[in-house]
């Protein structure tokens, strides 16, 4: 957060700031679930699978902390900000009067758990940003501040 509030216009308030949902551990649980599973069979080729699950488990697990820990999206009264990455960070400016089409894309798991793919078209260049947590108030953020 410190990282908008460094770089907010003078007269420019945040209105709403998105998070990134907490689902987005599922698929490393998963690997790192059925790892261990295997890894501790008592058949010799499972235990090889297991120790790869693992191992794919806990990579991916770091890869979505990093991911977690380094997006911030917030709408402000002037423009909406994302940034992203810890090491290389990639940072997106949208003024509010630019923006063209606000889409979310829910599955049938992101409608039960609430989180959803934010899609954002200004000038013809389309973002997507996965796993946001509430999608439609982020969507009904930037709208209110359009109108």
């Amino acid at each position: 957060m410190k990282v908008i509030e460094d770089n907010l216009f003078a007269g420019e308030r945040i209105c709403y700031r998105a998070r990134i949902h907490i689902f987005l551990f599922l698929q490393p649980a998963i690997l790192l679930g059925i790892g261990c599973l295997c890894y501790f069979d008592e058949v010799r080729i499972t235990q090889y699978l297991g120790l790869t699950l693992l191992f794919l488990g806990l990579v991916s697990l770091v890869q979505r902390i990093f991911v977690k820990v380094g997006s911030v999206y917030a709408v402000t009264n002037k423009r909406v900000i994302i940034k992203t990455g810890v090491i290389s960070r990639r940072t997106v400016d949208l003024v509010l009067a630019k923006c063209e089409d606000i889409q979310v894309t829910q599955d049938i798991l992101g409608r039960i758990f609430g989180y959803g793919t934010l899609v954002v078209t200004t000038g013809g260049a389309t973002n997507c940003y996965y796993f946001v947590a509430k999608p439609f108030r982020f969507k009904k953020s930037i709208n209110e501040q359009i109108q």
